[in-house]
């Protein structure tokens, strides 16, 4: 369906629900007993359905639904960034969060207080689990939906866009028989995407994986895959010592985020175990330090983490309307070119409703941790030391990954400055 499709589908179905409205209103006045309610409004919900549905077909994260002074504006996440795609009348939005609030069991009459919901929100191209959020603001009752396909397709790590240099030291990571091997970055840079496609290559009949995750993003054939529910009083860290009882080789675990559960993790990698995770950190060698500042034994640490795989994720140049151009003088001097040097970018067009570009690809480092980074780690190391060891080993940053993509015509300069701040 094209975006004008789009619009006008959006737009005779929000006329439908004002004129039930309108309907339901004349009854009430007219002295009819019945309340209004989401479940007797019809095309409320084929409006529910169609907002979601369009941005799932679409491949949207999350869809913001956030009232203004006079209207309510939704917008979709799309490659990372949010764009503007409908608006709402105030007086369809009571109905249209209503409606939500119902699917998500929420409390209908709170409007106040913050909400959390999920349901399954089924179409032809396949069951998608929405997470809710609400959240009150100065203009009303705003609410996220997060997008979670339910077929979970698992991405090939040779489709990411790791350089072919980076994709070996990941295999070669991943095929380390024991230790714990690392992801970071920032939410939403592709951290559990990598993970998976890493435990994809692995996945093998006579080998025992074994993920935690909250929630199971990506679903796995073979694999025993394991919801942790922190709401419930569950934890990473308990959990994981739960299921160290269940003879696994390897172990995912969704994120690294305290000193218990990666005590657990340094445990399981001196046992024997594989363990990959992903953790909060700028770059590769930063996340090393981050582990030491969660009071972890630094000789434990050496002997257990095999290495780091740092990532962002930028935008690639639409191939329906990529375009050459030559680089200006500040854009060349940022690359080291000679000016006037071919780069490439897009024109924006329908397919990419006008962006100039489609779809994201990783940009990153990966550090395999050498013997003399072991030995500065239990010595003390500081962090430009470690960063000139890596250097030495042969690391290559995020911004020299991204320069080498941006010659390559792959994503463009500005893309790339805008996801690494240092660039």
């Amino acid at each position: 369906m094209t975006e004008r499709q789009q619009n006008v589908e959006f737009h005779h179905l929000v006329q439908q629900v004002l004129r039930e409205i309108d309907r339901q209103e004349a009854q009430m006045h007219g002295g009819a007993a019945a309340r209004m309610t989401t479940s007797g409004v019809s095309p409320v919900r084929a409006l529910v359905d169609a907002v979601i549905s369009e941005a799932a077909e679409d491949g949207a994260s999350d869809i913001h639904v956030e009232p203004q002074a006079s209207s309510v504006r939704i917008r979709i996440r799309l490659d990372g960034l949010l764009q503007v795609r409908h608006e709402l009348p105030k007086k369809v939005y009571a109905v249209f969060l209503s409606c939500i609030k119902v699917l998500a069991k929420m409390d209908v009459s709170q409007s106040r207080e913050p909400q959390d919901g999920r349901f399954t929100f089924s179409r032809e191209g396949g069951d998608v689990d929405v997470r809710a959020a609400t959240m009150s603001s100065v203009n009303g009752e705003a609410i996220v939906l997060r997008l979670l396909p339910r077929d979970g397709h698992v991405w090939e790590l040779g489709a990411l866009g790791f350089s072919e240099n980076d994709e070996a030291r990941i295999r070669t990571l991943l095929q380390s028989p024991s230790g714990i091997t690392a992801w970071v970055g920032p939410m939403g840079a592709g951290k559990t995407t990598t993970l998976y496609a890493g435990l994809s290559e692995l996945n093998r009949q006579e080998t025992s994986i074994l993920t935690l995750d909250d929630p199971v993003e990506y679903l796995l054939p073979g694999v025993l895959q394991i919801p942790v529910r922190e709401e419930a009083g569950k934890t990473f860290a308990e959990m994981f010592r739960h299921v160290l009882r269940l003879d696994a080789e390897i172990f995912a675990v969704g994120e690294m985020r305290d000193k218990e559960t990666a005590e657990v993790a340094l445990r399981a990698a001196l046992t024997g175990h594989r363990v990959l995770t992903t953790l909060h950190a700028d770059d590769a060698c930063l996340a090393v330090l981050r582990l030491l500042e969660m009071h972890l034994p630094p000789y434990l640490l050496a002997a257990t983490l095999r290495g780091v795989i740092a990532q962002r994720l930028v935008r690639r140049i639409c191939p329906d309307c990529r375009e050459s151009y030559e680089a200006d003088p500040g854009e060349a001097e940022a690359l080291g070119v000679p000016a006037g040097t071919t780069l490439y970018r897009g024109r924006g067009c329908p397919a990419c409703h006008g962006t100039g570009y489609r779809g994201r690809m990783v940009l990153a480092e990966v550090l395999v941790l050498t013997d003399e980074m072991r030995k500065e780690i239990v010595h003390g190391v500081e962090i430009e030391e470690l960063r000139a060891l890596a250097k030495k080993a042969g690391l290559q940053t995020m911004r020299e990954d991204g320069r080498e993509k941006v010659l390559a015509g792959e994503t463009t300069w500005e893309e790339v400055r805008r996801m690494l701040s240092e660039a």
